[in-house]
């Protein structure tokens, strides 16, 4: 009986090199859909008379919590923790 576990092995790591890649892929596009918004976020703040560092704060919000989904953005300001 011959030995197919080399092809087998070939077989599965082709297929997970393109999941890998296709993950990549949905990622990337993930990431720029999110920089996307976050951009815009930033203009209609600006556009709507928000001062820069409060839109620069609600954008960089929006990307912690899109890119980090459990990260907690922690700012200290004068010794205090938030």
């Amino acid at each position: 009986m011959p030995d197919n576990s080399d092809g087998f092995e070939e077989l599965v790591a082709g297929i997970e090199a393109e999941m890998d890649q296709a993950l990549i892929e949905r990622r990337g596009a993930a990431a720029l859909m999110f920089v996307r918004i976050a951009g815009a976020l930033y203009t209609e703040a600006i556009g709507a008379g928000v001062p820069h560092d409060l839109a620069k704060e609600m954008a960089t919000d929006y990307w912690v919590k899109e890119m980090h989904g459990g990260a907690a953005l922690v700012r200290e300001e004068d010794g205090d923790v938030e």
